[in-house]
């Protein structure tokens, strides 16, 4: 069975949250879709991220 020594940091990525301008450290597969649908025009509109640590809103790391 595997056994978990660390985690390597150099996967770690960093965002700022627009609200509250905390520092987030986050890893990749934290990253999850936030919204998803279609704009006025019918194209394709969402985002993905994650909350904030500090104050709970979304933190927007690729849109769409």
């Amino acid at each position: 069975m595997p056994k978990v020594v660390g985690i390597d940091e150099s996967i770690l990525k960093r965002a700022t949250c627009r609200q509250c301008g905390a520092i987030n450290e986050y890893m990749p597969k934290e990253v999850r879709v936030l919204w998803s649908g279609t704009d006025y025009g019918g194209g394709p509109d969402g985002a993905e991220g994650f909350n904030c640590a500090n104050c709970g809103e979304h933190v927007i790391t690729k849109r769409w």
